[in-house]
């Protein structure tokens, strides 16, 4: 399935779960789901075989009353469950698309959003973003290899797309940055303004990055 590129409504409604994550689309997420509120959710969810919501907390907790999420969050849809004992589960999910959030329902135990499918051309095959790709795709090629030097554990992808969208969906899952700044990448929705501005934080933690191998390697 084409992330990004899924036919969906402009407008819908999803139920929201708000997570200290940040979820790109084609990223994976597992989850484990004990509270009764996101039990009925999930379960709703598979009946009627529909995504949910990912959006990252603004301000409260995971448990507890619900707490204030972002604006932009990523639509994720269960790829496998496994039910526990209590109606407890765990997930397999995987982020599909972004949207904004334009009001908020309250009348659940969970929130539901009324959320916005934004209608930004793709300019995957345009000509004028393969600068910008290209350099963003040498350089997080760079931080994979740094990583690689540092971590000898650390496993880089199989494959680094070449479509500049699956690209930069790729770099926004791997790159270990704060989530503020991973949720600023999730709002930033012309492709060659996101790849922009990944290829400015990847220049930075290149630079960091180099910085470590040289003192370890002194």
């Amino acid at each position: 399935m084409n992330i990004d590129s899924i036919e969906v409504p402009s407008e819908q409604e999803l139920p929201l779960f708000p997570l200290n994550v940040v979820l790109f689309p084609g990223g994976i997420l597992p989850l484990h789901i004990f509270e009764e509120r996101y039990q009925l959710m999930i379960r709703l969810c598979l009946e009627n075989e529909s995504p949910f919501g990912v959006v990252l907390i603004k301000e409260g907790n995971e448990t507890g009353e619900p707490a204030e999420p972002y604006h932009v969050g990523t639509a994720a849809q269960i790829l496998e469950v496994d039910r526990l004992d209590g109606g407890r589960m765990n997930l397999m999910t995987s982020g599909q698309y972004r949207f904004e959030i334009l009001e908020i329902q309250h009348n659940l135990p969970y929130l539901v959003g009324r959320v916005r499918v934004p209608n930004v051309p793709d300019l995957g095959g345009d000509k004028g973003l393969t600068p910008v790709a290209s350099e963003t795709r040498e350089l997080y090629e760079d931080y994979e290899a740094l990583l690689r030097q540092l971590f000898f554990d650390w496993e880089p992808p199989e494959v680094i797309p070449q479509d500049p969208r699956h690209l930069a969906y790729q770099i926004g899952v791997r790159l270990h940055i704060s989530l503020e700044e991973k949720q600023e990448l999730l709002e930033t929705f012309p492709l060659n303004q996101l790849l922009a501005e990944e290829a400015r934080l990847l220049k930075r933690e290149n630079h960091r990055l180099r910085v470590q191998v040289i003192a370890r390697n002194n």
